[in-house]
């Protein structure tokens, strides 16, 4: 009418004419257009493009127009189709296929339903019918019991051994679980060290054929034994049995201890090591003895008792001095200190008199300033006349400004430190000592007629003295060593006691237990047996006749 855009697109077919005015209900929008007055009626829309004309409002619904007269409000009829007429049949046809698909999802419904308690009546029927778990279990032990039999069972290996021997001619498997330290008798377990493992029960199957069993039974066995091996497996709810065939007693005691890894036998015993008692007594003992001048392989009787002994065993300055100076002083006879104004130091010291203190000087110490003093003897007919030799020694390469000045410092000193003497030794005349030497100082100092012969005899009487010395202080240390072995052996022999007395009170406990076993295992098959004895809880065995065949 006002020629204003009246017209409106939409795709929708739940739309409703009255009166003159058309409204639209689209979704959550009402809309209502006056065809007479051309009045303003705002409308808000979400929806298609919409078409302009002058005095219509077109709809575009499916593909088709339809049109309306914004004057009379008479449909405009386009390609033959009246807008009411294709509205209505539309609704028609949803109605109905909703109406068919309510009626196919009602019957689908119905039909799972009837289904379902189909399969749950089905269900309840065979859980009827199906043995539980225990029950089926029942009949298992029950078809196994008629295969295996019970020939004997116990608690310990040598039980089981006991009734291996009475019955030679049987074809039997023997199921045990023990531990190392079940196996070891009393001496082997005292020598073999104490570890975790050794109490931990072990399943081993044992295959005995008797000597006089018949060779069809051997023959069955040897061809069905890794089958039988898995039937017990199963029975007795392990992986593997660990199979041993037996031999004899000893021998398969043996085989089960390496197989629980132990390597020590009953029959033997640990070699005696360098740590044991009696190889320490043979060490000590040959280190004493070899501290006699004879055996010090070229050392001096000092060297050789600080290589034996140590630093802390062997006399300070003083001490040795003072032993060099008593008449009949073992084991030493001279003493050498290294130059000092304050202290005795010693170098070296020896039991071979003076033909022993030349070597050495000449040997060891040509190139060093030394003091020292020697005790001289010579045997006679009242026995020995012993004179004291202080020696003064600046050897031959001991040269330049340092060592000279040592000697001459140190001189005063050492010799009021060494003390008195029969006759002092010089530089010059220390190079050329010697057993002469010492017996014409003798004379000329002493006044004393003296020989070489006298001097040499008096060398193996003394000698022969330094021998008693070491004779009493091995005796002396034996006893030491004695006193100290008979208290470490008490100490052991008692611990052994309490050590044997703690396993002998457990086997006696698992005695008691397993006595009380037996009685329950008497009222047992088979299969109820191993699956007792399955549980490791005590050392046990079994010994099985088995058929397969049945």
């Amino acid at each position: 009418v006002v020629g204003d855009d009246r017209s409106v697109t939409f795709s929708d077919r739940d739309d409703i004419i009255s009166g003159t005015s058309v409204t639209f209900s689209d979704h959550h929008h009402e809309i209502i257009l006056d065809p007479v007055t051309g009045d303003d009626r705002s409308v808000t829309f979400s929806d298609r493009d919409d078409v302009i004309s002058d005095r219509s409002v077109t709809f575009s619904d499916c593909g088709d127009e339809i049109i309306l007269d914004t004057v009379s409000c008479e449909e405009i009829i386009v390609n033959g189709v009246s807008w009411k007429d294709e509205l209505s049949e539309s609704h028609d046809a949803e109605g109905n296929a909703n109406s068919v698909k309510e009626v196919d999802e009602t019957a689908a419904a119905m039909e799972t339903a009837e289904v379902r308690e189909t399969h749950k009546e089905a269900e309840e029927k065979v859980a009827a019918t199906k043995p539980s778990a225990a029950e089926a279990k029942e009949q298992e032990l029950k078809k196994a019991a008629e295969k295996i039999k019970v020939f004997a069972y116990g608690g310990l290996y040598d039980e089981m051994t006991e009734a291996l021997d009475r019955d030679k001619d049987k074809v039997l498997l023997g199921i045990i679980t023990t531990s190392v330290e079940e196996l070891l008798d009393d001496e082997a377990y005292m020598r073999t060290e104490s570890k975790t493992y050794h109490s931990e029960l072990t399943p081993i199957s044992i295959q005995y054929s008797g000597p006089d069993a018949h060779y069809n039974e051997v023959d069955y066995y040897k061809n069905h034994s890794h089958e039988i091996e898995s039937f017990c497996e199963r029975l007795f709810n392990v992986d593997r049995l660990n199979p041993i065939v037996y031999s004899d007693k000893i021998e398969t005691r043996n085989r089960m201890l390496n197989l629980l890894g132990e390597a020590h036998q009953d029959e033997g015993y640990p070699e005696v090591t360098s740590d044991s008692p009696s190889s320490t007594v043979s060490q000590k003992a040959a280190r004493f003895r070899t501290m006699r001048v004879a055996d010090t392989g070229g050392l001096t009787a000092y060297k050789h008792a600080l290589n034996v002994q140590g630093a802390d065993a062997v006399p300070d300055g003083l001490s040795l001095l003072r032993i060099v100076r008593e008449p009949l002083g073992t084991p030493y006879n001279w003493v050498l200190f290294k130059p000092s104004k304050e202290e005795l130091i010693i170098e070296d010291g020896g039991s071979g008199g003076v033909m022993e203190l030349a070597n050495v000087l000449h040997r060891d110490y040509n190139d060093q300033v030394l003091f020292g003093l020697a005790r001289v003897s010579f045997a006679n007919d009242f026995g020995l006349s012993q004179f004291w030799c202080a020696l003064e020694w600046k050897g031959e390469n001991a040269s330049g400004v340092k060592a000279l000045k040592s000697y001459t410092e140190s001189l005063a000193p050492m010799a009021d430190r060494i003390g008195d003497r029969s006759f002092t030794l010089s530089n010059s005349s220390a190079m050329d000592l010697s057993p002469q030497i010492v017996v014409d100082f003798v004379k000329k100092s002493c006044n004393k007629n003296m020989t070489v012969q006298a001097l040499e005899h008096a060398h193996e009487m003394e000698q022969k003295a330094i021998e008693e010395y070491w004779d009493k202080l091995e005796a002396k240390e034996k006893a030491k060593r004695d006193a100290l072995n008979a208290e470490k052996l008490k100490r052991e022999e008692e611990e052994r006691k309490a050590r044997l007395k703690i396993r002998a009170s457990k086997l006696a406990d698992a005695k008691d237990i397993r006595e009380t076993r037996n009685k329950k295992w008497s009222k047992m098959n088979a299969p109820e047996l191993l699956e007792d004895l399955g549980k490791r809880d005590l050392s046990g065995w079994v010994l099985l006749q088995v058929d397969l065949d049945k």
